[in-house]
């Protein structure tokens, strides 16, 4: 199986909105992929109901901004 974990959708940064993002994942025979989208969850909702649609197992996740010192 095809696994990437790290991904991003237009949730943050990424250009792929979280649904097409799921729809071309599986085009690309990717079975399981970890949304981690900077500083939100607002983006797992829509993958998990598309990569259900597409056969694509996700693993929520979200990349978090630290500040150190300052």
């Amino acid at each position: 199986m095809i696994v990437d974990l790290h991904m991003h959708s237009t949730a943050s940064d990424g250009s792929l909105a979280p649904a097409e993002l799921m729809r071309r994942v599986a085009e690309a025979g990717v079975g399981m992929v970890a949304l981690t989208d900077h500083d939100t969850f607002d983006g797992l909702e829509e993958a998990q109901a598309a990569g259900q649609r597409f056969g694509v197992r996700l693993l929520p996740g979200f990349e978090m901004t630290c500040h150190i010192g300052g």
